[in-house]
Formats: structure tokens, C-alpha cells, sequence
């Protein structure tokens, strides 16, 4: 790389990074993230929302037994995209900017093995998982047709797709990689109803899996592009010939990035045993569960975005040791993010009747699932205080704290809780143990980021 294209790339990165005053630093790095985030959960609306316009709550249930080996992509999603782009900003505070071309093209490339692993994981165990998920006789096939799309042709570009996103991201171009991932939630959400419903092929459940798959592989498409157009202005690289098993650059990225694919795994795990539950209740509980949650992921969409949109600024600071901006432009997204989400449980919690009846046209689902949203609604302000400050953690590179955080979540509240409500409360209580747990670790999360401050002082 000449020193003239060293010199610009360094001014153009000063400029946001040192320069630009915090709000509108903050607002450019998170509006298009929050954006993009807001797209996806309109993309993992829609598979509920076209397969309950089927008036099928087996097909439905498919979807969200489903849901937790979808998430689990964001263990590999994790690993090296938040990883990678934790590491990318600190080395660029630190001007080292080969070592950014290095870690993102090491990022990209283990990325590409560990999904083509986890595809052909599902496809030679599947029979056994789909048991773990919690499928019965009448909802297996057509969990696992869902599965084949999105798991087993699906699971590369679903993964690499937003991978490279947050390679990109980690730059400064938080609007370019909105759009890559923006582009390919708005072609599944086209594509839904022709795949699902029976004025088109008609395929149900395993039609919203294809619609899945094409978008995620269309949406790698326009990264690929991306970076082949921006070649000369980006440092994000998957040139292979760039690519090494550099151990000093993996043992940084998996430093964060382990303890982010763990909190993930243990998320699939929270789910996959809050299905369990409500599955012994019938398939009618959990179709109500699961379009719940995917109507409860629209406010957690925009917590991460918020918290994965300041993290190149917040870890970019942190490395160039100015962290009295660090501390600023967390402070200011702690004010605006807390107001936002204050304002959507309100409404959550006097609408739920209606945001469930939206899609599903079922007294009983209806019933179900606005208990559930009362419950799940009331912990989202101590989520977005949790979530926020693991994402200052990741960015600064602090993967242990993070990590501590999702044990703690998962292991040590969550779980238990959902025994202990469960056997007090059955069926309703399980939606309040997220909530349980969200309170305890918002007070930890205000403890740590005040001792941080501190010490910036």
C-alpha cells in the first residue's frame, strides 16, 4: 500500500473518528446500523408472518423450532465478525493499518470454513438435532424442509454476508454495509409470499427457507462487489493471497470474538429450552412463543445496532487513548437508546392484542401470546442497558467481561429462572425469566461502565 493512499485513509478516518463532534459521529456509525437492524426483523417478521397467513400453527411452530440453529449462525457470526471488526478498529486508533488488511482477510476466510462446517454438521446430524429442538411427529418434516434452505445450502451466505458487514463497518462505512444487508432482507421479504403461500409455489415453511437462502446469497453478492469497486479505498480484504494463520492476530480476534460465540451459544441454548417447555403445552403455545419473540426482537434489533454501530468509534478511541471522547459518545447513546426503548415498551405493553393478532388470526394464539409480550416487554430497558455495555466490552477488547456477562445471563439467571417460573407459573411465567435476569445484569453493567469512567478520568 503506497504512503499517499496510507496518508488519505488516515485523514478520512480522523475526520469521523477524532474530529466529528459525538452526536453526529454517533448518529452516522448507528443510524444506518439501526437501520439495517430494523430491515432483519422485518426479514425474520415476514417468515412468520406469510406462514401464519397459512392459518397453519404447524407450519408456523416449523419456523420458530427452527429459530435457534439460525441463531446459532451468530456464533460463527460472533467469532470473527465481531471479533474481527473489534480488532480492525483498535489496530486502525493504532495506525497499523497492514495489520487491519491481515485480520479482516483471516476473519473472512475462517468465517468461510466454520459455516461450510456447521452446514455439513445439520445435513449428517439432523435427525438427532431436530429432537434437541424439540419437534413431536406433526411438526418434524416440516421443520426440517425449513432447515435444508436456510441451514444446509443456507448457512455460508447467511453467515459470510454479515461477517463482511462488520469487516466493513469496522472501517467507518457503517452505510455501505447497512445497505449490503439491508438489500438482501428486502429480497427475502419479496420473495416470501410466491415461495409460501398457495397463489405462488405454494412450498409453506420450506418456501420461506428458499426465499431466506437466495436473499442471503444475493446480499453476499453485493459485498463481493463492494469491495472488488472499493479495492483502492478499502482496507477490508479477502484476497487469499493476504490470508495466514497469523496467531498473534487470530488469538486477538478470538479474544473478544470466543467469548461473543459463546453468549450466543448459550442463547441458542436459552431458547431451545424455552421451546421445550412451551412445547408441552401443544403447538398452538408455541406458535404464540414464537411469533412473541420475533415481534420482541424488533427493540432488541435496535439495542444492537445502536450498541454494534458506536463500537468502531468507542474501540477506535480506546485504542488512540482518548477516552474522554470514548466515554462521551457512550454516555450520549446510553440517553438516547434508554428514551427510545422506553417508548416502545409502553406501547408493546398496551398493544400486544393487537401487534399478536397481526399475525395470526387465532383467538387462542392471540391469547397466548399477548400474556407472553407483557412478560417479555418489561425487561427490554435493562436489556439495552446489558447489551450496550457489552458491546463497549467487545470493542475495547475486553471478551472476558463479555463473557462473564453472557454466563451470567444464560447459565447462572435465565435457565434456572425459567425452571423455577415455570413450576410457580406454568406456561405464562416463562416469559418473565428473561426479565429476571435483564435486571440483575443491568445493575452490574451501570457498576462496571461507572468504575471505566473512572479510570478515564
Amino acid at each position: 500500500m503506497s504512503d499517499k493512499k496510507e496518508m488519505s485513509m488516515e485523514a478520512q478516518k480522523a475526520e469521523l473518528f477524532e474530529k466529528t463532534p459525538i452526536p453526529q459521529a454517533v448518529l452516522k456509525m448507528a443510524v444506518p446500523t439501526v437501520l439495517s437492524s430494523l430491515v432483519m426483523v422485518i426479514y425474520n417478521l415476514a417468515d412468520t408472518y406469510f406462514v401464519g397467513m397459512l392459518n397453519n400453527s404447524i407450519e408456523n411452530a416449523a419456523v420458530t423450532l427452527a429459530a435457534p440453529v439460525l441463531l446459532a449462525f451468530n456464533a460463527v457470526i460472533n467469532l470473527f465478525g465481531i471479533g474481527g471488526s473489534s480488532l480492525m478498529s483498535r489496530y486502525l486508533g493504532r495506525k497499523e493499518y497492514a495489520a487491519v488488511r491481515k485480520s479482516s482477510a483471516i476473519s473472512f476466510y475462517c468465517a468461510l470454513g466454520f459455516s461450510a462446517l456447521f452446514s455439513l454438521s445439520f445435513a449428517v446430524f439432523h435427525t438427532p438435532l431436530l429432537g434437541i429442538l424439540g419437534t413431536a411427529k406433526d411438526t418434524a418434516a416440516a421443520t426440517w424442509q425449513y432447515l435444508q434452505w436456510t441451514t444446509v445450502c443456507g448457512a455460508i451466505p447467511a453467515i459470510l454476508n454479515v461477517v463482511l458487514a462488520n469487516l466493513v463497518r469496522a472501517e467507518g462505512s457503517s452505510l455501505h454495509a447497512s445497505i449490503g444487508t439491508m438489500s438482501g432482507c428486502l429480497l427475502n421479504i419479496i420473495l416470501d409470499p410466491f415461495f409460501i403461500l398457495p397463489y405462488g409455489f405454494g412450498m409453506r415453511a420450506a418456501g420461506a427457507g428458499l426465499a431466506t437462502f437466495l436473499s442471503n446469497c444475493a446480499a453476499c453478492i453485493y459485498f463481493f462487489v463492494l469491495l472488488w469497486i472499493r479495492r483502492r479505498q478499502t482496507l477490508v480484504c479477502v484476497n487469499p493471497r493476504v490470508f495466514s494463520f497469523d496467531m498473534t492476530i487470530l488469538s486477538q480476534i478470538c479474544a473478544v470474538g470466543v467469548p461473543a460465540a459463546i453468549q450466543n451459544l448459550l442463547n441458542v441454548t436459552g431458547m431451545t429450552v424455552l421451546n421445550n417447555f412451551t412445547a408441552v403445552y401443544g403447538s398452538t403455545a408455541v406458535a404464540a412463543m414464537g411469533i412473541t419473540q420475533k415481534i420482541n426482537l424488533i427493540p432488541l434489533y435496535i439495542t444492537m445496532g445502536i450498541s454494534q454501530g458506536i463500537m468502531p468509534l468507542v474501540g477506535y478511541n480506546y485504542a488512540s487513548k482518548n477516552r474522554g471522547r470514548m466515554k462521551e459518545a457512550i454516555t450520549f447513546t446510553a440517553k438516547i437508546s434508554i428514551s427510545f426503548i422506553l417508548l416502545m415498551t409502553t406501547a408493546y405493553y398496551l398493544g400486544a392484542e393487537k401487534l399478536i393478532g397481526l399475525f395470526m388470526k387465532n383467538e387462542e394464539v392471540v391469547a397466548y401470546g399477548s400474556r407472553f409480550l407483557h412478560g417479555m416487554c418489561i425487561g427490554l430497558v435493562f436489556l439495552t442497558v446489558d447489551f450496550l455495555a457489552v458491546g463497549v466490552f467487545q470493542a475495547c477488547g475486553m471478551g472476558k467481561s463479555s463473557l462473564i456477562f453472557a454466563i451470567l445471563r444464560k447459565i447462572v439467571l435465565e435457565i434456572p429462572a425459567l425452571f423455577l417460573l415455570n413450576r410457580i407459573w406454568p406456561l405464562y411465567g416463562l416469559a418473565y425469566a428473561q426479565t429476571c435476569a435483564e435486571v440483575v445484569l443491568a445493575i452490574a453493567a451501570v457498576i462496571l461502565l461507572r468504575n471505566m469512567f473512572r479510570e478515564t478520568v
